[in-house]
């Protein structure tokens, strides 16, 4: 019960996120899929689509608008070039604070 309340609560900011961002980016994205992923926060693929896991919800609004950021960049350059986080940075210029937090937080497992 608690870990569908959350992901309703993940689908729901995401989708904001998303919203917020594209515009921004200059990009169009078609689908947001949740994902229960153990070693990705994101992912992108070339037709528009978003998957995002859904524990992200647990940090703050900043690192989930970073990851969010740095998905739909993908949508621009589908690579971690310079390119590419110049276009993350421009919307998220502290970038290197939202990584860190993603590297350094341990969160609760509901599976």
């Amino acid at each position: 019960a608690v870990q569908s309340w959350l992901q309703r609560q993940a689908r729901r900011i995401f989708e904001e996120r998303c919203h917020h961002f594209a515009p921004l980016l200059k990009v169009q994205w078609r689908r947001l899929a949740l994902s229960s992923a153990q070693t990705r926060w994101g992912s992108a693929s070339a037709d528009g689509s978003l998957r995002l896991n859904w524990r992200l919800v647990h940090f703050g609004m900043a690192t989930i608008d970073y990851v969010v950021a740095h998905e739909l960049a993908h949508l621009r350059h589908m690579d971690h070039s310079p390119k590419f986080w110049d276009v993350v940075r421009s919307v998220v210029p502290d970038l290197d604070a939202a990584r860190g937090a993603l590297k350094g937080d341990v969160l609760p497992v509901f599976d």
